[in-house]
């Protein structure tokens, strides 16, 4: 009796291997593409309500401020995206530099957002979440026990929010992203700790703030 040689099977085996991979690498390609989108945005402060306990001043920072963003991720199924976000907005108050107040504010957001996309055609409209860190720093001025010294003082804060907008695709790479985000800040008190009485040095409050913004962007994706 004669037995098949297990040496026959092996081409077809390799035909079928070869034609897997064939059809697996244009999908793998489809399932998670790069991105990267910059733009600019107009961002609320909301900022600080109140400068000390013991005064009527204001915060003088409370309008709407230009700032700018880089984000970096993957779209995975051509629907969702995840990326990581760096920004950075620098406001400057109506105080002098005589007058007691903050002077101006600097914040780093670095946020990890997450968005769907429901794509029509050439245009998406997007839902998103996003949560992080933000460094906040202020410059201020202050009169304490009748003598006003200048301070600089910063801190890391929690921040989370959502998003929503509309993405219009220009060919198959770039694409314009117009949207509204809302991000819920947790404030600190600004204190200066370079000296040992520091808790006499401290303005603003503590509590969480609505923080929203404005944003253009321009993406693409590999």
């Amino acid at each position: 009796m004669k037995t098949t040689k297990p040496a026959n099977a092996l081409p077809p085996l390799f035909a079928l291997l070869a034609l897997a991979l064939a059809f697996a690498a244009p999908a793998r390609a489809a399932i998670i593409d790069p991105f990267i989108r910059a733009g600019v945005d107009t961002t609320k402060l909301n900022a600080v309500s109140k400068i000390r306990d013991d005064s009527s001043w204001k915060d003088k920072l409370n309008g709407w401020n230009a700032s700018y963003f880089v984000e970096a991720g993957v779209t995975l199924l051509g629907s969702h995206t995840l990326g990581i976000e760096a920004g950075y907005m620098k406001a400057d108050g109506s105080t002098s530099a005589t007058e007691d107040g903050i002077q101006s504010r600097t914040q780093i957001p670095l946020l990890l957002n997450y968005r769907h996309t429901f794509n029509l055609g050439p245009v998406g409209i997007y839902l998103g979440l996003s949560a992080g860190m933000m460094s906040d720093t202020a410059k201020w001025r202050a009169d304490v026990t009748g003598a006003s010294k200048n301070f600089k003082s910063g801190n890391w804060i929690g921040v989370y929010g959502a998003t929503a907008g509309v993405a219009l695709k220009l060919g198959s790479h770039w694409a314009v992203d117009l949207g509204v985000r809302a991000l819920a800040v947790s404030q600190k008190q600004y204190q200066d700790t370079s000296s040992p009485d520091s808790e006499n040095y401290k303005i603003g409050d503590s509590g969480v703030y609505i923080r929203p913004n404005l944003r253009l962007a321009l993406a693409y994706r590999w």
